[in-house]
This record gives C-alpha cells, sequence and structure tokens, in this order.
C-alpha cells in the first residue's frame, strides 16, 4: 500500500521521513449514490429490452429505444463520477506530516506538520461506527479551528492513535519521564 503512495509524484518524503499509515475514504458512504446509478442503467436497458415504454410513448421503435437506453449514460455517469472523486481522495500520515490528496484530472494537496498539530479528534456516528469508518480532525496552532479533516475514513481511532503516538514520540511527551530525570544525589550546579 505504501509503496504506490511512495511513488506518487506529489508526495516528497524528507530525508528519514516515513509513511506510517495511508488510505482512502470508505466507499460506504457512496453506496446509496453508486446504487441509484447503477439501478438507473438497469432500469434503462431492462425498459429498452423489453419495449415497456412502447404503448406509452406513440413514437417510431428507434425513438422509444433511445428513449428507454436515456437512463444508462445518466447512470454509469452518476456511479463512475461518484467513485472517481472518492478514488482521487488519499490520506496520508507519514513521520513528520498529513497530507490529504483530492482530485483525479487536478489536484489539491493539503499538509500539515506534526510540530504545528496541537490536538486531534474523530467522530464516528451511529451508522459510521457499525460501517468502520468516521472523521479524524487535526487542529493545528493559530487556527482556531479545524485545519484538516480526513473524512470517511476506515478505522478512524485507529488512525487516531497512530497520529497521537507519532505526536507524544515527536514531542517527547510520551517517553518515560524517569528517562530524563537525574539520578538522586547528583550535583546540579555542574550540569
Amino acid at each position: 500500500m505504501a509503496s504506490a503512495v511512495d511513488a506518487a509524484g506529489w508526495l516528497h518524503l524528507s530525508e528519514g521521513e516515513e509513511i506510517l499509515w495511508t488510505d482512502r475514504p470508505s466507499l460506504y458512504p457512496a453506496v446509496p449514490a453508486l446504487l441509484v446509478g447503477l439501478a438507473l442503467a438497469v432500469a434503462g436497458v431492462w425498459l429498452a429490452r423489453t419495449g415497456a415504454l412502447a404503448p406509452v410513448l406513440p413514437l417510431p421503435e428507434p425513438v422509444v429505444r433511445g428513449v428507454a437506453l436515456a437512463p444508462v449514460p445518466v447512470g454509469l455517469v452518476v456511479a463512475g463520477w461518484l467513485y472517481l472523486h472518492r478514488w482521487g481522495i488519499r490520506y496520508v500520515l507519514t513521520t513528520e506530516e498529513v497530507y490529504e490528496k483530492t482530485g483525479v484530472l487536478s489536484r489539491n494537496v493539503s499538509q500539515v506538520r506534526l510540530e504545528r498539530i496541537q490536538n486531534t479528534a474523530f467522530e464516528q456516528r451511529t451508522v459510521e461506527r457499525l460501517l468502520g469508518y468516521g472523521d479524524v480532525r487535526v487542529y493545528t496552532a493559530g487556527s482556531g479551528g479545524t485545519d484538516l479533516v480526513l473524512t470517511d475514513v476506515p478505522e478512524p481511532g485507529r488512525v487516531s492513535a497512530i497520529l497521537t503516538e507519532q505526536l507524544d514520540a515527536s514531542t517527547g511527551s510520551g517517553t518515560n519521564p524517569r528517562k530524563n530525570a537525574r539520578p538522586a544525589g547528583e550535583d546540579r550546579s555542574t550540569l
């Protein structure tokens, strides 16, 4: 999974920067619209094959068949556009930054350095929780709000935990407090 992102022209990793997690939005929220698009396509083919519109439309058969087939391209465009739109979104968490890439033909890349991140949160409504996806929010210093929202992320709790762990590691707050403590009786004036 990471190798495809490594080769991406939009992701430029610095020396020593590693990819910790990468994924696309879940397709679950798009399922109703995908089903409507596919249903339109199937309905158009069915109407054209059965000739069900012929008694309703007093037109020549080729015209009736054309009218019956009209929902097919509409349904395919709806389903295809929705799938491509979601496929064009990519989220990447590295040891130094959080990236969000959107777009198939055009491209928009947002990135936030871990050192700027103040807080993270994840949200899941009931259906999202049942289906295993949700939103991860990234709050940065000085913005007063959310700077980056990774929407419909599969397993948002795990992603938030990875991000929090990386933030702790980068700031040193996740280290053992005794590790940096001075030994008992050590003279502090010489340090």
